[in-house]
């Protein structure tokens, strides 16, 4: 017995299915081996799918048809927070096996993939945002990462940070951070700075205010004692704002 195994060939039929379909100039052609519509709505582009294979490769849809909803009923899905593009590249990966992430795409494509349960894509673009963290975008990326729930993507951001905390302290990227990242920040042990150099930093910022209570909460529970001219420097500054 001689096993023959052509994952290419069938990944490119499938790919070129959906394709020509939904690229097609004449897309009644074959329109009958198609049987659902998904619809963008921020420019009403219209993308012919397959039930069985959307099922298949995701939860979201699996559960839809199941229940008989009335986007079963009417063979149709409209939907409202995606763009045309992600949602073409997406149903690309649903009939191919494979999607191109990028720094452009890869917070969508989680956030598409997280709302529809799309394990697999989960997992890629979680893995590409982690090696391409940037100052520029990590606090959103952290905010995301524990709205979603994604723990592995969350603990990379403060490992980021920590790891760079004396370059990213000095840009004005610091003080987006909320109270209980900092907080978490602080907490670990390795980072290679105390509160008092920290509360240096921020006296600099214009909008130390905000962090006023704050800090005068970590000084009290530090684990590393204060000279008392220190504190009384802190104090001086409190008073002042």
């Amino acid at each position: 017995m001689e096993n023959y195994l052509n994952l290419e060939k069938l990944s490119n039929d499938l790919k070129n299915l959906f394709q020509n379909q939904n690229q097609n100039e004449n897309q009644n052609q074959n329109e009958s081996y198609f049987d659902f519509q998904i619809i963008c709505e921020q420019n009403k582009t219209s993308f012919k799918t397959h039930k069985s294979i959307l099922s298949s490769r995701s939860q979201y849809f699996k559960s839809l048809f199941n229940s008989k909803m009335k986007e079963y009923q009417e063979n149709k899905l409209i939907l409202k927070d995606v763009s045309s593009s992600i949602l073409s590249s997406i149903l690309n990966y649903f009939y191919s096996g494979k999607i191109e992430i990028n720094l452009e795409n890869a917070i969508q494509i989680l956030i598409f993939s997280s709302k529809y349960l799309i394990d697999e894509l989960i997992q890629f673009s979680s893995n590409f945002i982690k090696k391409n963290l940037q100052f520029e975008t990590i606090i959103d990326i952290l905010k995301l990462s524990e709205s979603m729930n994604l723990n592995q993507l969350t603990d990379s951001c403060y490992k980021f940070i920590s790891q760079n905390f004396e370059e990213f302290s000095k840009t004005s990227f610091f003080l987006e951070l909320e109270e209980n990242h900092l907080n978490s920040i602080l907490s670990n042990d390795e980072i290679p700075i105390n509160e008092f150099e920290l509360f240096q930093m921020i006296k600099k910022k214009r909008n130390a205010k905000l962090f006023c209570d704050f800090f005068s909460f970590l000084i009290w529970i530090s684990k590393k004692m204060l000279k008392l001219n220190q504190i009384s420097d802190y104090l001086c500054w409190v008073w002042r704002i």
